[in-house]
């Protein structure tokens, strides 16, 4: 089972472990040997999940292994230098397909008052803003197209979404022009987009691996708001 590992710097600290040979998941722990723990029965949590949605994964067997480390919050792996090939496109697609359902589905399911509860956690860093569930609902919706496309060359048509407006207008609008730009994508001969910028390094193959990973953090997350919820009301 291969892993590689990222330590984070900064402004977000601790460790990810991302498992590259099934795309979009990753884990975190605080440090280096509990994130390393953690990825057996969080990874085998992922594969059940895509079997739900009928997706196939990988096989990924033996002891975890780790391939490289790499320090800081926006950085490649080596992995991430090279080309995708069209195929890991339409994986992301259809993940991504995956991930929205079950997204539309746990909000559509919330008592309309949870979506504007501010939940009483102590851990959020002063800059993220997203602390209820609209605020989340924009900040994915802003991430695909505003952060994460324009990283490999794309400029979005769309203001940024609001957490005042309606998600369930603005979510569908982001998502159809980040897979109008992925379809696009997938025919383009330059799918490396390598690019270093303010200190931070980019690439599509990054971008599409983070792309999931980033929502089903957030729908994770909307999940636990939602049980606390229920809990605290």
């Amino acid at each position: 089972m291969r892993v590689w590992l990222q330590e984070m710097t900064g402004n977000e600290t601790g460790w990810m472990a991302w498992c590259l040979d099934v795309h979009g998941f990753a884990t975190w722990s605080s440090s280096e040997a509990q994130v390393l723990g953690k990825v057996p029965n969080k990874l085998m949590e992922h594969q059940v999940w895509l079997a739900k949605h009928g997706l196939v994964s990988p096989k990924v067997e033996g002891d975890v292994r780790v391939v490289e480390r790499v320090r800081g919050n926006e950085v490649l792996f080596s992995w991430d230098y090279a080309p995708c090939e069209a195929g890991e496109i339409d994986r992301t697609l259809g993940l991504l397909s995956a991930s929205r359902d079950d997204l539309v589905q746990t909000v559509g399911g919330l008592p309309a008052r949870a979506l504007d509860w501010d939940p009483p956690y102590r851990s959020f860093a002063d800059w993220a803003t997203w602390r209820n569930v609209r605020a989340i609902l924009a900040h994915i919706a802003n991430c695909e197209t505003h952060y994460y496309l324009p990283a490999i060359n794309h400029e979005s048509s769309l203001p940024p979404a609001s957490s005042g407006g309606d998600w369930m207008q603005f979510l569908p609008a982001h998502r159809e022009e980040t897979v109008t730009y992925l379809r696009k994508l997938a025919t383009s001969p330059d799918r490396a987009r390598v690019d270093f910028g303010e200190g931070d390094a980019w690439s599509v193959r990054k971008v599409l691996r983070r792309l999931v990973w980033h929502e089903l953090l957030h729908l994770m997350s909307i999940r636990r708001i939602g049980r606390d919820f229920e809990r605290c009301t």
